[in-house]
């Protein structure tokens, strides 16, 4: 029996569910050869869809298999159902179905209490000061996971900043200061959304918290009015992270969507209203001057003259004043009286701002949640006198011996007559300067003896320090101190005690030499920079350059506005950091890996989906068009780093037509951006899609399509027949004719001309016969024909493009035929001849 081959191939390759992001996806199907002789097979697609089968023809072995790839490009949702023609040596036509449902990556804003897409959150009024939230829930719509952020629109078309739209048109325009103010506010610290980043896995989804929080903007001295108010209408956009197109996108492709990463956009509307307090009998009280024990009091009334929130007051207490409900609750467009008492505790004249609270909703820190708290002031002026009364004081002199009162020698006590009308009498004798009291055993003095009061008795039996000795004023005793030994520290104790001291007071004298040694080291290392005596004495008049303007202000923004972790990107702060990195172009000198400690720490970061959007690695086509085969052409890939840090960026690719690139891995600096020339070279003629991905310091952060239609070289003629005609009326002249070689593409095409012989001889000639054609240019090539006897007046020429095609040119002569007659005029004097020819065209 002769061998044969038995070859088998899968019918149905099915890619599954898919996002259409212009990803390559590839699947493999295998052709088994059970036969015992090599098989050959042949596959064809040819529809209109990204479809690549590779290799389309081969030999399969006997007892053997091959893998074929099937590429699709998930460019746009559809349901793709196509087949491809696949030929098996010895057996019929088979169709290979091709099978995939592209979805669009959906992100979707569900409400809290239902599944139905949430397109506009309305806050309502809230006070300035106060906050109010409000809950949605994140739903990635799509069988792949995610990265999203959240970005603020503030340069939308529809956006309200603190107007009011109830007030006339004409008003609003003449107020031009205002609305050029309110251009410049950051509207991150009226909105918040937490989290504002993240990443979502497949059909999941992630409750996040929209917090409002309006912010009074001053217009000049304009008064604060019941109508005032202002009203914000604000779009948020949620988007997924990856490679960006914006400017940089690649037009040629017209397939592909411009809104392939697809974004959602959220409306949010509410308005501020002011805390107004209007208070009867004014914002001053002045109370009626009375005595301590009295009480002077009036009646205020407070209303809310804002109609749509109510007000939670909370009167803070005050020394000799008070308030009566010191909180409460008033309506809106409601009233509640306050009754406010003057209580004097000690006399003058008291001036005296009360402050009263507003109480309210307030978001905490993590702008997650709500706290109770005071968020606005209102203060009023209370003005009052407590006068003194009318009273008899007794001076009394204590002496200290059996005082009826105890307290120190020499001071005079105020007794209330009304109180107490028995006096203890003075005691007037000069015992001081008698002896009476001095004891025998006490003449020697003691010293450094100290003077007891004399009503300290209770200090006697306490432990007092051993170096201290006291004695009173007229036994001079010493006094003698009680000494628990049970609790009192020995003499060893107290040397340890006073080591200890020592010790650690030296310890602490020698960190602090140590820190200024050390600080004196930098000091010197930093402004010594050479020993060379250039002549300069200090003070002699150098000054230090002065701030401009601008820097001042720079550095007074951002010591006021520190950047927060959980601040939302704002599409206008992004545009400004865009224009500054693409102005600071680094196109030289670019690292492939991080070599400085500060970009070793840098690249080291883990980036957040926020961060990562701010790395712009696009555009996410690169479309080299039709280009020739084996010949390098060149892309560029823009890359651009809003980020003050360095970025390790990683083009994560393995095929085999960009390895002539340069390199796959840059260290990209601060605030810059650069170009990439990425270099496409193939081998293989046909379509090409591809895609691959890249990093930004090891994250995944998007991925790049490859396009390109890989061609042979070919040029192309002005006219596949050239036409000779003579130039001039000579007989020896030679017929000529010119034909143009175009190239249209990428790369110089090298050719060659073949004459062929067609038995009759070569009378055609061509110059120059071999040559270049540069790349998107022309050559123009000169045929001749010399006439002769036997001279062929048809010939053809074949033109060889070396690793392309070939073509005919066909060239034709046209001969003319000259017919002389000689005349001659009889009966005059002969002048001469004149020849005339007859010209006949065949």
């Amino acid at each position: 029996l002769i061998p044969s081959c038995q070859l088998e191939i899968e019918s149905v390759v099915n890619f599954g569910t898919l996002v259409a992001n212009s990803k390559v996806y590839s699947k493999e199907i295998t052709i088994t050869n059970h036969g015992k002789a090599p098989g050959i097979f042949k596959a064809e697609y040819h529809g209109q869809l990204p479809i690549l089968i590779f290799p389309t023809s081969g030999i399969v072995d006997a007892k053997s298999s091959m893998v074929i790839k099937v590429d699709f490009c998930a460019d746009q949702p559809r349901i793709v159902d196509e087949e491809a023609i696949v030929i098996l040596q010895g057996q019929p036509e088979l169709l290979l179905s091709i099978k995939a449902h592209v979805v669009e990556q959906i992100i979707e804003l569900l409400n809290m209490s239902s599944d139905r897409r949430l397109e506009c959150i309305h806050f309502g009024p809230v006070f300035f000061g106060s906050s109010k939230i409000k809950h949605a829930r994140i739903y990635n719509n799509s069988p792949e996971p995610i990265n999203w952020v959240a970005i603020i629109q503030d340069d939308a078309v529809g956006e309200e900043l603190g107007t009011d739209i109830q007030q006339r048109t004409d008003i609003a325009l003449n107020n031009l200061t205002y609305i050029r103010k309110i251009k410049n506010i950051d509207t991150t610290i009226i909105i918040s959304c937490l989290p504002n980043e993240g990443t979502l896995q497949p059909y999941q989804k992630t409750v996040i918290t929209f917090c409002f929080t309006p912010k009074l903007m001053a217009v000049g001295k304009k008064d604060i009015g019941p109508s005032y108010r202002q009203d914000y209408a604000l779009f948020l956009r949620f988007e997924s992270v990856g490679s960006k197109d914006g400017f940089l996108r690649d037009d040629d492709y017209k397939t592909i969507k411009s809104e392939r990463f697809q974004k959602v956009e959220l409306a949010l509307t509410g308005t501020g209203l002011p805390v107004l307090l209007q208070f009867d009998p004014g914002p001053v009280l002045n109370f009626k001057p009375c005595f301590m024990g009295e009480r002077s009091e009036i009646q205020c009334i407070i209303k809310n003259q804002c109609e749509l929130l109510p007000v939670t007051y909370h009167f803070k207490k005050t020394a000799n004043f008070e308030i009566d409900p010191e909180k409460g609750k008033i309506t809106g467009g409601g009233m509640v009286d306050v009754m406010c008492s003057f209580v004097p505790h000690q006399l003058g004249v008291f001036k005296v701002k009360q402050m009263i609270e507003i109480i309210g909703l307030v978001a905490e820190e993590d702008l997650q949640s709500l706290s109770v708290k005071s968020f606005h002031h209102v203060y009023l002026a209370f003005n009052s006198i407590c006068k003194a009364s009318t009273k008899k004081v007794v001076m009394k002199f204590d002496p200290g011996i059996l005082p009826s009162i105890r307290n120190p020698t020499g001071k005079f006590v105020v007794k209330d007559l009304a109180k107490r009308k028995n006096y203890a009498p003075v005691a007037m004798l000069q015992s001081a300067m008698t002896r009476t009291h001095n004891h025998r055993s006490c003449e020697e003095p003691v010293k450094d003896m100290l003077l007891a009061f004399p009503n300290d008795r209770a200090a006697t039996i306490r432990s007092k320090d051993h170096h201290k000795h006291f004695r009173p004023i007229f036994t001079k005793v010493p006094r003698f101190n009680c000494v628990n030994h049970d609790f009192a520290y020995t003499t060893f104790e107290k040397q340890q005690k006073k080591l200890h001291e020592n010790y650690y007071a030296m310890y602490l004298k020698y960190l602090r030499s140590v820190r200024l040694q050390k600080k004196q080291a930098e000091r010197e290392r930093m402004y010594s920079y050479d020993d060379t005596d250039i002549g300069l004495e200090p003070g002699s008049g150098l000054k230090s350059p002065s701030l401009s303007e601008a820097e001042i202000e720079e550095e007074l923004s951002s010591a006021a506005n520190p950047i927060r972790a959980n601040r939302l990107l704002t599409t206008r702060s992004i545009a400004s950091q865009e224009e500054e990195s693409v102005r600071r172009k680094v196109l030289k000198g670019l690292k492939s890996e991080p070599s400085t400690p500060q970009e070793k720490h840098d690249c080291s970061l883990i980036l957040t989906p926020k961060q990562i959007h701010q790395v712009i690695v696009g555009p996410s086509v690169l479309n080299f068009g039709n280009i020739c085969v084996n010949s390098p052409n060149t892309h560029l890939l823009h890359v651009i780093n809003m980020l003050p840090m360095h970025v390790l960026l990683q083009l994560d690719t393995d095929l085999e037509e960009l390895q002539k690139t340069n390199q796959f891995s840059y260290v990209i600096p601060p605030t810059s951006s650069t170009y990439i020339s990425m270099v496409f070279d193939s081998p293989t003629i046909g379509k090409f899609w591809r895609s691959f991905t890249f990093t930004v310091n090891n994250v995944p952060s998007g991925h790049i399509l490859v396009m390109a239609v890989v061609q042979p070289v070919t040029l192309e003629l002005s006219s596949n027949e050239l036409v000779l005609r003579p130039r001039g009326f000579f007989m020896k002249t030679c017929f000529r004719g010119t034909v143009r070689l175009y190239n249209h593409q990428n790369c110089c095409a090298q050719f060659q001309w073949q004459p062929v012989n067609t038995g009759s001889g070569i009378a055609f000639s061509i110059c120059p016969a071999k040559g270049i054609v540069e790349a998107y240019s022309s050559l123009e090539c000169e045929v001749t024909w010399q006439q002769g006897f036997s001279s062929p007046e048809e010939g053809e020429f074949i033109l060889h493009v070396f690793q392309g095609n070939a073509l005919k040119l066909k060239c034709v002569a046209h001969v003319i035929i000259f017919l002389e007659h000689g005349f001659c005029f009889e009966g005059y004097e002969l002048v001469g001849y004149t020849l005339v020819y007859i010209v006949t065209y065949i």
